[in-house]
Formats: C-alpha cells, sequence, structure tokens
C-alpha cells in the first residue's frame, strides 16, 4: 500500500510541476529557518573539539562579594585565593580549572608588532578538561604553573603569522614586554568555543596581575571556573561540595563575605542563565516562552501557503476520492493517502531546508553567532539536527496537509464524483 502511496506521489510531483516545486520551495524555506534557530542553540549546547566534554561541565561565572555590615555588595569574578581554596580542593570533579581574559601586544624579540592578541592566564588543570588538538609541542606543565614560568601555547594562526614556516616550540614571544617560552601550537579554536577561545594560553602565576592584584578582602579578582564531572549524576553532589568549600571560606571571619552566585551546567547557560542580578537560572518553560512566538511565526506562515496548495492540489482529485469512496476505501485510508503523499514533498523540502539552513548560517555568522567565528562540520551535524529537521517537516506537513484531507475524507461520494 505505502509502494502505490510513493509511486502516486512521485506521479503527482511530475505532473503538477509548478505547485510541486511551490510546495517544496515553502517547505525548504519555513524548515531551513526554524534550523538556523535550532543550530544556534546547538552550537551553543552540544560539545566539539576543544570543549567536547560539555555534557560534564559546570560553570562558575561569577560570585557574590558582600560586606559583613551589607554595606557593599558586589557581583564580581572569583580571586586567585577563592580559586585555590574552594576549587582545588574539591574532591568529587575529574578536574577543575580557573581562566581570567586579557589582551596584549605580542611580538618576537627582534620585531615590534603594534597589534594586540587574546590572552587566555589559566592552569595547568585547563588542559584535562579540554581536548585541543596539538600541532607541534605540548601543553605547560604542573610544574611551570607552580612555579610560575612565563610558558605559553600559541594558536596555529598567530603562530603561522609571527614564525612562518619555522617550528615555533622552544622560540621566545613577548606579551607585553615579558618575554615567553612557546611549548606547544594547537590548532584554532572557534569563537563559539567561549570557554577555550584565546590566541595565546600562558600560565596565570606568571602575570603578577593576576596574583597579586584583589580587592573585597581578597575575595573578588578576574577568574571563572569550570569543573569537569566524571559523570552527569555528579552535578548535585559537586554544588553541594562547592557549597561547604564556600562555608569553610566564609568561617575564617573575612571582612567581606563570598557567596557562588550559580553553578551552571551546560544547559543552563544554552537556555540563556545568567550571572547577572546575582544569577538567573533560565529553564525550558522561559525558554520556550521566548522562542515560542518566532518558531510559531516560521512555521504557521509557510503552512497557510502550502494548505492553498494542497487544496488546490486535492480538489483536482475529488471524483478519484469519490470513486475509492464507492469501493469501499474508508475515510481513513484517503486521509492517510493524501497526507502520505504530501509527506513525500515535505521530505524533500525537509532534506533542502538542512542544507539551506547550513548556507544561512555561514553567511550569516557574524549577525547570527559572532564575527569571524570558524563554523565546522563536528559542531553543526548532530543527531538532534535531524530530529528537529523531522520533527518540524512531519508537523509541517500534518498543519498543512491535515485539513485538505480531512475535508475530503468526509464528503458524501455523490458531492465527490459530482466535482467539476
Amino acid at each position: 500500500m505505502f509502494k502505490q502511496y510513493i509511486k502516486q506521489a512521485f506521479l503527482m510531483l511530475k505532473e503538477n510541476r509548478l505547485t510541486s516545486t511551490v510546495s517544496i520551495l515553502g517547505t525548504a524555506l519555513s524548515i531551513a529557518m526554524i534550523l538556523v534557530v535550532v543550530l544556534q542553540f546547538q552550537i551553543r549546547l552540544v560539545g566539539f573539539r576543544p570543549e567536547s566534554n560539555r555534557d560534564r561541565m559546570l560553570y562558575i561565572m561569577g560570585i557574590r562579594a558582600d560586606s559583613r555590615d551589607g554595606k557593599s555588595l558586589n557581583s564580581t569574578a572569583m580571586s586567585d585565593g577563592v580559586v585555590k581554596e574552594c576549587l582545588y580542593p574539591l574532591q568529587t570533579p575529574e578536574a577543575v580549572t580557573a581562566m581570567a581574559n586579557s589582551q596584549a601586544i605580542v611580538y618576537l624579540p627582534d620585531r615590534q608588532l603594534f597589534e594586540e592578541y587574546q590572552i587566555k592566564y589559566t592552569d595547568s588543570g585547563f588542559w584535562k578538561i579540554f581536548d585541543f588538538r596539538f600541532l607541534s609541542g605540548k601543553p605547560f606543565t604542573e610544574a611551570d604553573f607552580e612555579s610560575g614560568l612565563p610558558r605559553v601555547v600559541m594558536a596555529n594562526r598567530l603562530a603561522r603569522k609571527l614564525f612562518g614556516s619555522e617550528p615555533p616550540v622552544g622560540k621566545v614571544v613577548l606579551i607585553g614586554s615579558v618575554p615567553h617560552t612557546v611549548t606547544g601550537v594547537v590548532e584554532d579554536p572557534s569563537r563559539v568555543a567561549d570557554c577555550t577561545y584565546a590566541d595565546l594560553w600562558a600560565p596565570y602565576t606568571s602575570y603578577a596581575g593576576y596574583t597579586n592584584s584583589r580587592s573585597c578582602g581578597g575575595v573578588s579578582g578576574s577568574f571563572q571556573g569550570v569543573i569537569l564531572a566524571r559523570s552527569k549524576k555528579d552535578f548535585e553532589a559537586i554544588r553541594a561540595e562547592v557549597g561547604q568549600a564556600v562555608s569553610r571560606y566564609n568561617a575564617a571571619g573575612r571582612e567581606f563575605v563570598l557567596g557562588i552566585n550559580s553553578v551552571f551546567s551546560r544547559l543552563d547557560l544554552a537556555l540563556g542563565s545568567t550571572d547577572m542580578d546575582g544569577g538567573i537560572r533560565v529553564g525550558w518553560m522561559e525558554y520556550w516562552i521566548n522562542k515560542a512566538p518566532l518558531l510559531l511565526f516560521l512555521l504557521l506562515v509557510p503552512t497557510l501557503n502550502l494548505t492553498g496548495v494542497v487544496q488546490s492540489s486535492v480538489q483536482k482529485r475529488r471524483s478519484e476520492m469519490g470513486l475509492r469512496k464507492a469501493f469501499e476505501a474508508t475515510k481513513g485510508r484517503l486521509l492517510a493517502q493524501v497526507l502520505f503523499e504530501n509527506l513525500i514533498t515535505t521530505l524533500i523540502g525537509g532534506g533542502i531546508g538542512i542544507v539551506l539552513s547550513v548556507v544561512l548560517l555561514q553567511v550569516g555568522k557574524s549577525f547570527l553567532l559572532t564575527k569571524d567565528t570558524l563554523v565546522t562540520f563536528e559542531m553543526l551535524f548532530k543527531p538532534g539536527l535531524f530530529v528537529a529537521a523531522l520533527l518540524f517537516t512531519l508537523l509541517l506537513n500534518l498543519l498543512s496537509a491535515g485539513l485538505p484531507a480531512f475535508r475530503i475524507a468526509r464528503e458524501q461520494i455523490v458531492e465527490a464524483l459530482n466535482s467539476k
């Protein structure tokens, strides 16, 4: 039966080429626009190098530093002291790291340059959490970090710019005016890898500005934290352990009280959770309330157009449907036939829509994501993309073909046979 429906669907496509083309293009455009929204969410959520383990990561994006008299309330980042007392001693996670972002002029000893580059100051745990692909050399070590040695890992694009075809490992670059020895070169991360993107990575212990500059009684600083859990099941245990560490920190009776706004998962961040105003966690309900009007608009506008196209196509076949009903075809079978035949059209349009969505994302990535963003195959082609495409294709098919099919299935035999 379904084999016959498929044959008939393709015959209808050939017979009504203009109508079929309009229907397919309308479906493709609708699916493409919806998938652009899905892809943006997917890129913020799913893992890809060098952040392949996003599903096991927790993030401390900000803290509170409040004076005990309540006169000074501050939302800020962690100091290195808070990192050492509250993050590094954690036992439940697989690894922890702290990071601070900076910019500085980078140049060679024999060649003065005046261009600033993004530097991420971090620790040796950074390389345990994030899976960079090293093209040469290796990361700076725990011993380098503990000793505060000026070591640096460099992105490939910057290494090529500074050294050309010469091997960079072992060479010296100046960050600001401080000489750093290059220990490794990594594949360029994409800008949408928000925790790892930089041009250079160096131990924060090599920069006195991060180890000596503290405020709010030593609570406030420049660091954010990332925690890698052994399993997602450990998230609540890690949050509880962080809470215990904060309590121990405050038990010392410091002038300012430390508070962790939120320990976010990657899903929390993808849904739009933020540390502004003391930490706001956004759930699925709030996310759908925000996105539903846009998705409904992108879905319903082409649906209304396609409904007219399908209605016109079905009208031409009323006599055929009436004849089939005369030979005892059930309403359910007629309804299934129209829906299945239209499904072929929407599936073709859905396939084109997937390709078109990737093209639109690439063309408009500076507007939709971040300027000069590198979008890779690994980011885009995840099972969720195809599930979303299939879901919206089926929904579009049901909305556009369901009403015409239902009307024709309910029509009386005499009315259908006498139609002109």
